[in-house]
């Protein structure tokens, strides 16, 4: 992919440019210059992985982030028109994966992006949102019956009540798979203590993962 299409939406949210990033983001996709994961993968996420802010005030710098990260927000359910367009060639495999941030996760980009790749490689992927306690969690399981809940994970210090969620998830829903993905479980040792079926750090991952439950 060109890195210029990076470097220029780059100039728009710098300047908090809302409206001129969005479109910017769009127009690559309906333009063809990009394709969806490039633009997911080398515009959208590098652009919050490398936020840097230069002025002195906390505070002034968290609000920057968040503004940020609303305006990533906005371009990902302007794309959803067409991620569902090209799911209409996409083979679906049967498998249904709720995805979601745990309990004081409020990090639900990456969970939402993989939502997209979920649909796009045939999975019934619905994102059910961001800091969901662990009986909404145990409620929707029993609402939508899915194969698989996928949890997203940013913050290292909502590994405990990732432990408490998933052991709750295997206590009651012993048959419900549960699939691990986010910054946090960079770290393996994150993980050791922790009840999961799969472990998704990657589009790659997720591919695989999908070869493998379309084989069975």
């Amino acid at each position: 992919m060109d890195h210029t299409y990076f470097r220029e939406f780059m100039t728009y949210l710098k300047k908090e440019d809302k409206p001129a990033a969005v479109s910017y983001a769009l127009s690559l996709i309906e333009n063809q210059n990009v394709e969806l994961e490039d633009l997911y993968l080398n515009v959208l996420a590098p652009s919050l992985i490398y936020f840097e802010c230069d002025e002195k005030d906390e505070d002034v710098c968290i609000w920057k982030e968040h503004f940020r990260t609303s305006i990533i927000r906005t371009i990902l359910e302007s794309c959803y028109v067409h991620v569902l367009k090209l799911t209409k060639n996409v083979k679906k495999n049967g498998v249904k994966v709720m995805v979601l941030t745990p309990a004081f996760e409020y990090h639900e980009i990456g969970a939402i992006m993989n939502t997209h790749f979920m649909l796009l490689e045939g999975f019934d992927a619905h994102y059910i949102g961001a800091n969901t306690p662990k009986a909404e969690i145990l409620s929707a399981i029993r609402t939508y019956h899915p194969d698989y809940v996928a949890l997203s994970v940013t913050n290292p210090y909502n590994i405990v009540v990732t432990k408490q969620t998933t052991d709750e998830i295997k206590r009651f829903f012993p048959e419900v798979g549960i699939i691990l993905g986010g910054q946090a479980f960079k770290d393996l040792s994150h993980i050791e203590h922790l009840q999961y079926d799969e472990i998704l750090n990657s589009l790659e991952d997720l591919k695989a993962f999908g070869k493998k439950v379309s084989a069975k």
